[in-house]
């Protein structure tokens, strides 16, 4: 079998390949000369592109040096963190994702349109981290650049799905096509994975993450019931993505008669029951969670093995699936239906406390530039944020047939990256919270329904947020009062 994917930061990157690259330019730049940047990232990803990028970037900056600490991933926030809390000038350019990113933006120098091309980005991978939403002002900036996206998407084995015999029995059974391409919704997912089951083709349907660890299982619901909330106006209010901080698994706009200064969860809707009953059904087609549980990290190696024909995962798994010496013409990948999907990032931006503020922005312009974006594909394997990019591979004549797949279907599902997760300081609770009863109900689907289940978490949720509500205006009124 074979399978390909990219995306998380403990995920270290491939070449993809070497035979249809092309040499382009990249952008020059004047700056002072005899300046040493200092970034810090975590181990991974960003340290290979680093390795790529930055030789380019000294090239066209004679006396600069460009220098990277890379932590491991649990350790680079906190690293990162003691620096810049201390009001040091150690890093010119820090590193966050989605979830640090607030965290972290008291610390960095806002950007604006001046230092990035806001027009040539694809918009939602990079306002879902790298912009930060002032509710008390409704204000946002720019607080860092995304370098490349790593949506959720469907990671299908071609040889599979190729099968003209399969083809023709899939369509005769169920009326549909079996292209995943051609999935417009949720329930032709199911029907596949009964298809691949029934017919013993393989052990497994399309795999679902059902591990807790690192909010695998979380992913997998949001991006099943981001379709049915983005499709839902009543519960989004016209913003697809929710109210920016709690995105879509709370409604769009405050409805009349609600009293907290919080949105309303929308999970424990008709849109979070429609998708946990179709998470529950494509578990059923896997070992139960109680018995194996499929993961971000462990997809690959099922995927690779033939264990089940395709998989939800984010396309950063490419490079892991091609690392297991598979053939890259034997691994497909395709939008979600209705084509949206869930975001992934990593950030990169600049330390208010940096000595080289206007050279770290220039490094940022830099790895934005579609040049550099083009580059980082055909070597590294990780799909562009710039839509040029986009644009100049896949009119490449030299390009394979395979990789104009991949490419495009990241940027669809990258354009369409609207299915937010909740981005505030309680986040890491609100996820326990969800993931822990998902997980209980995955492995006992018959102790309890759907509704009951995220009607408890919908519970939770208000109980977290009005406490954090209430300790946030006890710490305010407090500081006011001794002031």
């Amino acid at each position: 079998m074979a399978y390909v994917y990219y995306h998380k930061p403990t995920t270290s990157t491939t070449t993809t390949t070497t035979s249809t690259m092309t040499t382009t330019s990249v952008p020059t730049t004047t700056t002072t000369p005899q300046a040493t940047l200092v970034i810090a990232t975590y181990t991974g990803a960003p340290q290979q592109f680093l390795k790529m990028v930055i030789p380019m970037f000294e090239a066209t900056h004679p006396g600069v040096t460009v220098q990277v600490d890379a932590f491991p991933f649990s350790d680079y926030i906190s690293n990162e963190l003691t620096v810049l809390k201390a009001g040091q000038s150690s890093y010119d350019i820090v590193t966050f994702t989605p979830t640090t990113a607030r965290t972290l933006a008291p610390y960095v120098v806002p950007l604006n349109s001046s230092v990035i091309n806001a027009s040539d980005i694809i918009w939602p991978a990079e306002s879902f981290g790298g912009v930060i939403y002032n509710a008390t002002t409704n204000t946002s900036e720019i607080a860092g650049v995304a370098p490349w996206v790593s949506n959720v998407l469907i990671i299908y084995n071609t040889t599979y799905f190729n099968n003209a015999t399969l083809q023709q029995e899939f369509y005769n059974e169920y009326h549909m096509q079996l292209n995943p391409w051609t999935w417009h919704n949720w329930t032709v997912v199911v029907d596949v994975s009964q298809f691949f089951v029934s017919h013993h083709i393989t052990k497994a349907g399309v795999l679902v993450m059902d591990d807790t660890q690192g909010g695998d299982i979380g992913s997998s619901f949001e991006s099943i019931y981001g379709y049915y909330y983005i499709n839902n106006r009543t519960l989004n209010c016209g913003t697809v993505h929710g109210i920016p901080g709690f995105g879509i698994e709370f409604w769009g706009c405050m409805p009349s008669g609600w009293s907290y200064p919080f949105p309303p969860p929308a999970i424990n809707t008709s849109a979070g029951v429609q998708a946990l009953e179709i998470m529950q059904q494509l578990v059923s087609y896997e070992p139960s969670p109680t018995t194996l549980q499929v993961s971000f990290d462990n997809m690959p190696e099922l995927l690779v093995e033939g264990f089940g024909p395709a998989g939800i995962n984010y396309a950063s798994r490419l490079a892991a699936i091609l690392a297991l010496n598979v053939s890259p013409q034997e691994v497909g990948l395709a939008p979600l239906p209705g084509n949206y999907s869930m975001a992934g990032g990593t950030y990169f931006a600049v330390s208010k406390y940096s000595l080289h503020k206007q050279l770290a922005m220039e490094f940022l312009q830099f790895i934005e530039s579609p040049q550099v974006q083009e580059e980082m594909f055909l070597k590294l394997g990780l799909f562009p944020i710039s839509k040029q990019a986009y644009s100049a591979l896949l009119s490449n004549s030299s390009l394979p047939a395979y990789m104009k797949n991949w490419l495009l279907a990241n940027e669809i599902s990258a354009e369409n990256g609207n299915a937010w997760e909740p981005l505030i300081p309680v986040t890491d609770n609100l996820g326990d919270a969800l993931d822990t009863a998902l997980l209980n109900y995955l492995e006992n689907p018959t102790s309890t329904t759907p509704q009951q289940v995220l009607n408890s978490v919908a519970a939770q949720y208000i109980s977290i947020l009005k406490t954090y509500y209430l300790s946030t205006t006890t710490t305010t009124s407090s500081s006011a009062s001794s002031s």
